[in-house]
């Protein structure tokens, strides 16, 4: 199937954090990453604790996603503003969240760029 995005994502599976407005964090998974964004899988405890504008978060909230020195292979953690694109139930206590990445310095871009990068060379091995 053709790609017929602007910024393709890429599969990537890997343990994040989630830090929100109030400096609270909830552990998460990313399923796919691109240069513009990053899916994640997010439990009911992290939607409800990460809430900003409702009862749980909701599109155009903000969170921070943070990977850490061994996932972005980067001199320290890396922490990525994001702001919150979708939310969907997938089951009873899961739910995906689509982000878009907000303000990235030029060091966290170019961290970024070498992770889909890599992401994209792994998904054609």
């Amino acid at each position: 199937m053709h790609e017929r995005r602007l910024y393709p994502r890429f599969p990537w599976v890997r343990e994040v954090q989630l830090r929100g407005a109030r400096g609270e964090r909830f552990a998460a998974r990313s399923f796919d990453l691109s240069v513009a964004g990053i899916g994640l899988e997010v439990s009911r405890d992290g939607v409800v604790g990460l809430a900003q504008s409702g009862g749980i978060l909701c599109p155009g909230d903000h969170v921070g996603v943070l990977l850490s020195s061994a996932v972005a292979a980067a001199q320290g953690d890396l922490d990525l503003p994001c702001r919150v694109k979708e939310v969907r139930r997938v089951s009873l206590g899961r739910y995906v969240v689509g982000t878009w990445f907000e303000g990235l310095d030029d060091a966290s871009q170019t961290v970024l760029e070498e992770l889909v990068d890599d992401a994209r060379r792994r998904r054609w091995e």
